[in-house]
C-alpha cells in the first residue's frame, strides 16, 4: 500500500510539473533545431560570444560561416559590464557593488527583421570582501561567467520567441 501511494504522489508531481511548463534549464528545445545560423558578432572571440555558440550548437543549430547560406542571422554587439558601488563601510570604502552585464541582439531570417536590436542585460549584488582581495577578484570572476551564462539564456529564449512568431 506504501509503494502505490508514494509511486502516484510521485506521478502526480511529475504530472503536475509538467503540465505547468516547468522544465530544467537548458533542456528545453529550440524550434529552431536543425536549422543554419550565422552569428554576426562584434567581438568574435569574446567569452559570452563562445558561450552562445556553444548553446547555440547544444540546441542542434547548424553555424554556418556566411550570412547567405544561413537561414537565420544572429546579430551580437559587444558585451558591456559595469560595475557601480552600491553601499560604503565604516572606513569610506565600497563594501557592496553592483553589477551589470549586457548586450545587443537582432535575427532576421532571410532579409525580415524578427527581433530588432533589444538590449539585454543581467544584474547581481556583490559584497567586498576587503581582508581577502584574491577571494573577491575570484568571485568577480564566478559572477562574471555566471551572468554571461543568464544572458545567454535569455538571448536562447529569445531567439525561440522570434522564430515561433516567424
Amino acid at each position: 500500500m506504501r509503494i502505490a501511494t508514494r509511486t502516484a504522489t510521485i506521478l502526480l508531481i511529475a504530472l503536475i510539473l509538467t503540465s505547468c511548463g516547468f522544465a530544467l534549464r537548458g533542456t528545453t528545445n529550440a524550434p529552431i533545431s536543425n536549422d543554419t545560423v550565422y552569428v554576426q558578432s562584434a567581438q568574435a572571440n569574446s567569452p559570452l560570444t563562445q558561450a552562445l555558440t556553444a548553446a547555440l550548437v547544444q540546441a542542434q543549430l547548424r553555424l554556418v560561416d556566411s550570412e547567405r547560406s544561413a537561414n537565420y542571422v544572429l546579430q551580437l554587439n559587444a558585451e558591456t559590464f559595469d560595475s557601480r558601488t552600491s553601499t560604503v563601510n565604516g572606513r569610506a570604502r565600497a563594501a557592496q557593488y553592483n553589477l551589470q552585464l549586457g548586450t545587443q541582439v537582432s535575427l532576421s531570417q532571410r532579409g525580415a527583421q524578427l527581433l530588432s536590436d533589444e538590449a539585454l542585460s543581467v544584474e547581481r549584488s556583490y559584497f567586498e570582501d576587503s581582508a581577502n582581495i584574491a577571494g573577491s577578484t575570484q568571485e568577480i570572476e564566478v559572477l562574471q561567467e555566471e551572468m554571461r551564462r543568464e544572458l545567454v539564456e535569455q538571448i536562447m529564449s529569445r531567439l525561440r520567441a522570434a522564430a515561433q512568431g516567424a
